[in-house]
Parts: C-alpha cells; structure tokens; sequence
C-alpha cells in the first residue's frame, strides 16, 4: 500500500484509489487497494465505517504490512471511489483523545496507570491499576480535564523511525516497537505512543463527565461520557431532574432533601399500615375460626376487599392453626387468588383439587401440603369453586 490516508491526511473525506488484491474468506471478500481512507481496528479504537463504490465497507483489519476491507462484493472495475463515514471517525477520535487526556490525569494525580481501554458509542472505559479511587478524587480528574478542555491544548501526531529518536522524550508508557514509531503529543500535558487517529484540540472534546466504576480483581474500569454522549447525558439528567422538582414543588437544589422527607414519611406510613394490616387478619382469622362448616373444622369463604397483603396475612394466621381445615379466595386486579390447607384431610390429595376444583375457575397453583396456594383466571366462579369443595370433603 502506497499511502494510509488516514495519517497522511486525516481531513479528507473521499479518495479514489485502485484495487490490487482480492480474496474470499467464508461469505466476505476481503480487499486490498493502493492507497486507503479506513483506519483499521487498533489500539482499543474500531475500524472506520464508510462505503466503496457506494457498498459498505464491514471491517478493516491490519494484517502484516497489509489492510484488508471486509466487503459482501468485489468491485466490478479496478478503479474505486471510497467515501468515509465522518461522523463515525470524529466520534471515535473524540473518544480516543479524551481517553489519553484522562489517563494522563488519573497517572498525575493518583499513580493509577492505565491497562486498558474501550471506546464505546455512548460510554467509554478506562480500565486502571488501583485498590480504589473515590467519587471526590474522580471529581477532581474530571474537573481538570474539562480546564484543559478549556485551555485548548493542540493535539499533534509525530512518526519517530527509530526507538533512538524517542530518548529525551518522556513518555507516558513505553512502547515495544523498535521503528515507525508514532507519537501522539497533547501539550503540556501528555505523550504516548499510540497509532490511533486523534482530534487536533482539547477543545473539540467539548465536555466530559465521570459515571461510575467498576472493581476488576485488582483493578478498577471507570466509565466516562465524553462530547455529544456526555451532552446528550447531561440533557437527560437535567430534563428528569425539572420534572422530579416539578412533582415536588421543589427547586431543583432542594430535590434530593424533599424527596428524602418523602421517602422517610412513606416508610413510617409503610409500617403503620403493616401493623394495621397484621391486626385486621388477626380479626378476620378469628372470625373465621367460628365459621366451621363441621368437624374436623373447616373453613370455606370468599373474602370481600382483601387486599393481597392483607390476604397474605389472613392465610399465615389461619394455617398457623394445625387442626383448621380451610379453603379461602378472594378476587384481586380479576383474578381469583386461593388458599388451601388439609391438615386434617389425609385422603385428599392437590391432584384431586385441581381436576375437581381448579378448573372451575381456570386455576393454577402448588405449595407444600398441608398448604396450597395459586389463582386462577375466573373469579366469576368462586361460589361453585367453594361449593364443589365442600362436597367434595362432604363424601370423604
């Protein structure tokens, strides 16, 4: 390949060029011109995305000395025209640039150097050396790089030919390479090797915002939005946050505080209506334990205006009693939901109450004897579906 456009000029947005190999490998040809605008997959940033001959181009890859272009077709003439995806490019060299902006910071402030990276569509990682950094410290990183951001540091790419040529130059983090040896430079600030594609200012990066971490073994991987994904961020916050205020007559700064208020209240209501509820089964279960319909004793009622906890209640009550037989139902959001204990019962079995019982209402359940609980489909039903049972215990 005689030029990587992508270094050479990295502006550019379409070039013609010609083709001078093609192989098939599985479905895909993979392509090789004389000169090219695609950077290919390296260093933690993605293959360019773009078109030839007005075909998208799948992949570009770097193999040896050569760059191949994944493509479902081969060109019908030799001579093509490559169009790139410049949004695509200028996302990711945004990324990329923010990226040795904050490893650079995070190295200055904390020691914690980095070990890996990834440049995501909304959300990019730095993954890190370090048994922990708080949300303050990473504020601070956070702050700084948006001054630089602010003082508008060029960023520039110089090629080194030999290793030789680097001494003198302090460098972020060495490099193995011996020869063609590139440099990427942000003034004042840091220099690493790296063969990605970089913006030309700190000041394109426009705003970055920490979002959280993650502990890997000995590691931490943070998580950054950088450009439009931290705007688009920051938007949605804002717009959420206007609308949390709204509902609580609040400003915005007083949110969080009146919110907390609430939820304290919400709590304490929370459990009074626990204890009312706890009270209100126990009244409802003795009730219940003197409508035995005969001995052993056993209970058949529908329950009107029973809530599920207040259900849930009653049922715990009921079957905390050994010897009370019961099957109990109560018609919630148009179910039929069901409770059913036989401590007594040795003779009946769950299979039995669902080919007899359960299919009156469309039910469904299962449990543990003595106890059984479902719903079913067809609250309509829940007198026949009491009754079919109490005849059913009646010939046992």
């Amino acid at each position: 390949m005689k030029n990587a456009g992508y270094y050479e000029n990295p502006l550019m947005d379409s070039m013609t060029t010609r083709l001078i190999s093609a192989e098939q490998e599985d479905s895909l040809w993979l392509l090789e011109f004389e000169d090219t605008l695609f950077y290919p997959e390296g260093g933690g940033q993605p293959a360019d995305k773009g078109s030839i001959n007005g075909e998208p181009v799948l992949d570009v890859q770097k193999r040896g000395d050569r760059i191949l272009h994944s493509m479902k077709f081969k060109p019908s003439t030799p001579e093509v025209k490559m169009i790139l995806d410049r949004a695509y490019r200028n996302h990711f060299a945004l990324q990329h640039t923010g990226q040795h902006l904050l490893s650079a910071l995070l190295l200055k402030f904390y020691s914690a150097p980095t070990v890996s990276v990834h440049l995501g569509a909304e959300e990019s990682t730095i993954e890190v050396e370090s048994s922990g950094l708080s949300a303050d410290q990473l504020r601070t990183v956070e702050e700084e790089a948006n001054a630089e951001i602010r003082r508008s540091r060029p960023v520039q790419s110089m090629l080194f030919n030999t290793k030789e040529e680097l001494t003198g130059i302090k460098l972020r983090r060495e490099t193995k390479k011996t020869e063609n040896i590139r440099v990427v430079t942000i003034e004042g600030i840091d220099q690493t090797p790296c063969g990605g594609l970089h913006i030309q200012n700190t000041s394109s990066l426009g705003l970055i915002k920490y979002t959280g971490q993650e502990k890997i073994r000995s590691r931490l991987r943070l998580k950054w939005k950088m450009g439009a994904p931290a705007y688009k961020d920051y938007n949605t916050r804002f717009d959420q946050l206007e609308k949390i205020s709204t509902l609580l007559s609040a400003r915005p700064e007083e949110a969080a505080e009146r919110l907390e208020v609430l939820i304290q209240e919400k709590q304490k209501e929370n459990r009074m209506l626990k204890s009312l509820i706890e009270k209100e089964a126990e009244r409802i279960s003795h009730d219940l334990s003197g409508s035995v319909f005969y001995y052993p004793p056993l209970i058949t009622r529908e329950i009107k205006d029973c809530s599920p906890e207040l259900f849930k209640g009653i049922v715990k009550n009921l079957s905390s009693t050994r010897e009370l037989s019961f099957l109990i139902c109560t018609k919630n959001d148009g179910r039929l939901n069901w409770a059913l204990h036989l401590p007594q019962h040795k003779t009946f079995t769950f299979e039995n109450f669902q080919k007899e019982c359960l299919t009156i209402i469309d039910g469904k359940g299962g449990g543990k004897g003595p106890l059984w609980q479902g719903s079913g489909q067809n609250p309509g039903n829940a007198d026949r579906f009491l009754k079919t049972f109490r005849e059913i215990c009646h010939t046992e």
